[in-house]
């Protein structure tokens, strides 16, 4: 009997030894032919569930964690496990009561930290899931895949800016390939395409892990207008190579869907879209993004109620998520009270020389042609532009940080700050921008419209291009457009809201413009297609700035570029056409006389009836 005790208990050392050392296949075995009797059956039964965990096979650790949790129902570590093994099979909902028991019965594990973050990114709300992975982040600060959760959260809650140093610090610690390849599909979705493009370029032996990789090139490639590269890549991918992955297969069906969009193969890409849209995703997210992109198919091939069937949905999902994790924007009111109020009047103090000359600011609502007008003002070398940023809203932020409002905190400004500000701002554009200090910047973001007494104050020797195009296409387009920002998910959530916020924005705009002392073009979207040589010379003789001929070719440039991070990436870098002007007729019987009443003001201002 001694010796049978002995020699059981000599098999468990070994059996733990194994674990140790990662050799899970051995610690399994070993658990199997051990069976389930004897006194020790209770450690070979955990030995066993740890090694199908730990070798990927959680359907099958499933039930030794159940009889675990059956057998000793107050041990915290196995409810724990049990959780875990739950989120492995992505079904976090049924697996947060387990995890909730584990914490209860005082289990202060990482692990049981991560699952709980695992289980509210689905549950929500999304900040129980950033407590939770900060908590396991505190106690084992240097696993990478929690941090690479943490990074997948806080793009959820839209906070980029923490996002942002994750991802940093991410790129200065090793990661297996597996996390690289995750790790270059989270770059992606932050629009930080470069350093994706690194991640997946490492590849790996795994075959599957390679593909996946290459995937994410191919979509990256495709993302930053290197049609060419995209293409020589997708060559070598094959759907039969992927049948038993099913994210893999995921993932290759999106990819073929971007690149037979590119192609103007919309049947082909509608097809490749319905092939994922049609299963479960535990990314909601992610889902969501796939209905827009979906709809956005849908509307080439010219059915735009299908469009519209989708569209009502992906909104409906976008409600559910915006109030699910972000309980405290139940409108989006606070978001824009801005443009309700009247901006006050120009500070004398907001005046004098630096060594900065002022910005080209190009404004106008989202979806106006912004984009397209930026690049033609970069195809000049006396100007530079840096894509969308946030530049004047973070002098807004520093002038605000103690509570006060924006406008009183302008009145009251000294000279000294005024030109703490500014040098604040061009620093901020040298950053984005370091060769190009001689050339005067273009600030482009749609909605500095909304930001007149902060343009205005800070920049006085600035000239302003007002970007308009077709209200009714331009609601139509931001109705369709899947925005990252949670208020414009409220702003944008129907085609009646949609005219409500562009009524709202233009009359804020011209209440206030009368105080606006900077020369201000109203530059039309459908004029530049009809005559674009025409318009160009116009748009830089306001900027009194001289004609080259190759400034025609600004699409090329533009192409030239790579990264572009607006949702008209693609349509920037083909030549100027028409096939955006009037789409809104396809949809007009879904243009209320609600809807209506909010755009014709603006439809005859603008000289479009």
């Amino acid at each position: 009997m001694s010796d049978s005790i002995s020699d059981n208990a000599a098999s468990l050392n070994r059996a733990f030894s194994a674990l140790e050392q990662a050799d899970f296949n051995k610690v399994l075995q070993m658990a199997l032919q051990a069976g389930d009797k004897g006194p020790e059956a209770l450690s070979w039964k955990i030995l066993k569930a740890l090694a199908l965990s730990l070798l990927k096979r959680p359907l099958e650790a499933l039930p030794e964690y159940e009889a675990l949790c059956a057998a000793q129902p107050q041990n915290a570590a196995h409810w724990s496990n049990l959780g875990n093994c739950l989120c492995e099979l992505e079904r976090e909902t049924e697996a947060l009561e387990p995890l909730q028991k584990a914490l209860v019965l005082g289990a202060t594990d990482p692990a049981l930290h991560f699952g709980l973050a695992r289980a509210y990114a689905v549950v929500g709300p999304l900040e129980l899931a950033r407590r939770h992975i900060v908590t396991a982040i505190e106690r084992a600060p240097h696993d990478a895949e929690f941090h690479l959760f943490k990074l997948r959260v806080l793009q959820a809650m839209d906070l980029w800016t923490e996002a942002k140093a994750c991802a940093d610090y991410l790129q200065s610690i090793a990661l297996d390939d597996g996390q690289r390849a995750d790790f270059g599909y989270l770059l992606f979705r932050g629009q930080w395409y470069e350093q994706a493009i690194e991640q997946f370029a490492a590849g790996s032996t795994d075959p599957d892990l390679k593909q996946d990789c290459d995937i994410g090139l191919v979509m990256t490639y495709e993302r930053t207008n290197r049609i060419t590269l995209a293409k020589e890549i997708q060559g070598r991918l094959h759907e039969d190579a992927m049948q038993k992955n099913p994210k893999l297969l995921d993932n290759y069906f999106q990819m073929q869907a971007k690149m037979a969009m590119r192609e103007k193969d919309f049947a082909g890409a509608k097809d490749y879209f319905e092939r994922v849209l049609h299963k479960p995703h535990n990314d909601p997210s992610l889902k969501l993004g796939l209905e827009f992109e979906y709809a956005a198919v849908l509307d080439k091939c010219k059915q735009p109620d299908a469009v519209m069937q989708v569209m009502q949905k992906a909104h409906a999902q976008r409600r559910a998520l915006v109030s699910k994790n972000h309980p405290a924007l139940r409108d989006n009111t606070e978001a824009f009270a801005v443009l309700d109020q009247v901006m006050p009047t120009w500070n004398p103090a907001c005046q004098g020389s630096d060594e900065h000359r002022d910005p080209v600011f190009v404004v106008g609502f989202p979806r106006s042609g912004t984009t397209l007008l930026e690049q033609l003002l970069d195809a000049h070398p006396d100007l530079v532009s840096f894509d969308e940023q946030p530049f004047l809203q973070h002098i807004v932020r520093r002038l605000t940080a103690n509570g006060s409002h924006v406008f009183d905190c302008i009145q009251n400004l000294t000279q000294q700050q005024w030109r703490e500000q500014r040098s604040e701002y061009f620093h901020e554009v040298a950053l984005v921008a370091p060769d190009k200090k001689a050339q005067r910047a273009v600030d482009k973001n749609p909605l500095n419209m909304v930001r007149l007494p902060t343009l205005q104050n800070f920049f006085p020797q600035s000239k302003v291009i007002l970007a308009i195009r077709h209200p009714c296409d331009v609601v139509l387009s931001c109705y369709m457009q899947h925005f990252r920002a949670p208020a414009f998910a409220l702003t944008f959530e129907t085609i009646e809201s949609t005219a409500q916020m562009y009524d709202r924005v233009f009359r804020h705009w011209y209440q206030n413009a009368e105080q606006l002392k900077l020369p201000v073009l109203e530059w039309k979207y459908e004029d530049l297609v009809a005559d674009t040589e025409g318009r160009a010379r116009a748009l830089f003789e306001f900027l009194e700035l001289p004609w080259h001929e190759e400034l025609l070719a600004f699409t090329e440039r533009a192409k030239n570029k790579g990264a572009i991070k607006t949702p008209s990436y693609t349509q920037v870098v083909e030549q100027v056409n028409a096939r955006s002007v009037g789409r809104w007729q396809a949809y007009e019987k879904y243009f209320t006389p609600e809807a209506m009443r909010y755009l014709e003001p603006w439809l005859e201002r603008f000289g479009y009836l």
